[in-house]
């Protein structure tokens, strides 16, 4: 300052080890840092500790620790101009204590994987706030290179907007309270209700069939059977006309299904892994394909139903390993991960099959490949596939 001397700039508090930021210079120089301990709310399935505005209580204080003023606008609210019935868990208005605002689409998923930070879809508007259990750095990583912010269990958080800005990073994993059961085993979101899930996503008229016979399709007990169909009634995804089950909000569900696969299913289906020196071989194998009761999914798939894609592997669905398959096209067994993925087939159809597996799980193995590429390519099959684009719509 001319004529005298300049003034003394504002104490601002040193930013912890953990905390990369603040948010902005203006609350940094309040003496809004970063909060050390603060209790985070508990998530289980799909966000059923919420409460009664579909808020958790303490991610709204951890909020209001860092300086925001957080105004629930909404729960499982319409997202305009994304995939049909696309919803969000709560609608949140964020406010500064110098004004600058945001409002975000929350979302809530009990956990969240390095692969699935890269495959999950999130609808573009409004900006997305991720609310999970926790983030180690190449998660968090991922989502912030996706322009996602998130808050975790253990105090990891990324919030940024014009000068406002939230990092902090390295905090460790909560401890899993003993005793505690696993979702893997039982319910629509465990591993084998996700077979029942998958089953009535590929063929919606399932919804109507006796338990027995959903069973058979699906390859799960009658007890698993019912527990998903009582639970997917009391969560709005069936309804009942004329004396039958109908599919309901289809959009979402195969949203959450596809999610849950990744995290649940995917990898316990590995039967082998192998490499093709020519991976067009089995574009000229449909007849062999057939005869042995294997069936095209992932990028592969996806490139019959878009013929623009150009696949970089192949994904085989089969009841075993297919060693006349192998043998016959050379394929070598890989020491990690080839060009050639064998999986086992979980299902039995209700009607006669294709060479290629159903939509739905092309979909769901695009975005549990962790590729950004092959995410895209799920967002164009959803587009134009006709039974993706029928779930859609119900």
């Amino acid at each position: 300052m001319l004529g005298g001397r300049a003034p003394k700039p504002p104490t601002v508090p040193a930013p912890r080890p953990d905390c990369v930021g603040a948010l902005g210079v203006d609350q940094l120089a309040r003496g809004v840092g970063c909060v050390q301990n603060v209790s985070m709310f508990n998530l289980n399935e799909h966000a059923e500790s919420l409460n009664a505005t579909g808020w958790p209580a303490e991610a709204r204080l951890r909020l209001e620790e860092l300086g925001f003023r957080v105004e629930v606008l909404g729960t499982e609210a319409r997202v305009p101009g994304d995939v049909p019935d696309s919803r969000v868990d709560v609608m949140v208005r964020l406010t500064t204590k110098s004004g600058a605002t945001r409002t975000y689409g929350v979302e809530i998923k009990r956990r969240m994987t390095a692969e699935l930070a890269t495959a999950v879809h999130f609808p573009s508007a409004p900006p997305p706030l991720l609310l999970t259990t926790y983030l180690g750095d190449p998660v968090a990583g991922r989502l912030r290179a996706r322009g996602i912010d998130y808050v975790d269990t253990a105090g990891n958080a990324h919030l940024a907007w014009d000068d406002v800005l939230v990092d902090i990073r390295g905090r460790r994993k909560p401890a899993t309270p003993a005793g505690r059961a696993s979702s893997r085993g039982a319910g629509a979101f465990g591993r084998a209700g996700l077979r029942v899930l998958f089953v009535l996503l590929s063929w919606p008229e399932t919804a109507a069939y006796p338990y027995r016979r959903l069973a058979e399709a699906s390859g799960v007990s009658l007890g698993t059977v019912k527990t998903v169909i009582d639970e997917l009634g009391d969560a709005g995804y069936l309804y009942g006309r004329g004396g039958e089950r109908r599919l309901a909000r289809g959009a979402e569900l195969l949203d959450r299904w596809s999610e849950a696969y990744s995290i649940t299913l995917d990898s316990a289906l590995t039967l082998g892994e192998f490499d093709a020196a020519d991976l067009s071989w089995w574009r000229d194998a449909e007849s062999d394909l057939l005869a042995l009761g294997v069936q095209v999914g992932g990028e592969a798939g996806a490139s019959l139903i878009d013929p623009h894609l150009r696949p970089s592997s192949l994904t085989l669905y089969a009841d075993r390993v297919p060693v006349r398959l192998i043998s016959r096209y050379r394929l070598a067994r890989a020491e990690n991960k080839g060009n050639v993925h064998v999986r086992t087939k979980f299902w039995q159809a209700p009607e006669p099959e294709s060479w290629i597996v159903p939509s739905p799980l092309i979909y769901a193995d695009l975005l549990a490949s962790g590729d950004p590429r092959q995410r895209d390519h799920g967002d164009r099959i959803r587009r134009i596939d006709a039974r993706l684009e029928r779930i859609d719509r119900t």
